[in-house]
């Protein structure tokens, strides 16, 4: 069985189920869950996230679909376990500043 992580990047933890079993997503935790459950709990790969956000409670009314995908976008899906304290996209072109010395910026010296 196939499974991805689920990164609660929210500021609430929520708790739901699928066949049988509970998932907590406590805020900043990571999950491995199946790929099934992701499908049924947050719409995973599915186009139409409508009833999955109906199903959790977080679209009631019509008007409220920009405020339940937002919620929704707090969660992050990956293959992959994520690394703690590394970010996803690399920085690239950057040169650290070489440290001032007394306000003058560095000491080089001419060979």
């Amino acid at each position: 069985m196939s499974t991805i992580f689920v990164t609660n990047n929210g500021d609430f933890s929520f708790e739901d189920g699928f066949n049988g079993e509970r998932y907590t997503f406590a805020v900043g935790a990571t999950v491995e869950i199946p790929l099934l459950a992701a499908k049924h709990i947050f719409g995973y790969g599915v186009d139409d996230k409508t009833p999955h956000l109906v199903r959790l409670g977080w679209l009631r009314m019509s008007n409220e679909v920009e405020q339940a995908m937002s919620k929704l976008a707090k969660f992050r899906f990956d293959t992959q376990r994520p690394l703690k304290g590394h970010s996803k996209a690399p920085v690239v072109d950057k040169v650290a500043p070489l440290p001032l010395k007394n306000g003058r910026g560095a000491n080089v010296q001419v060979a």
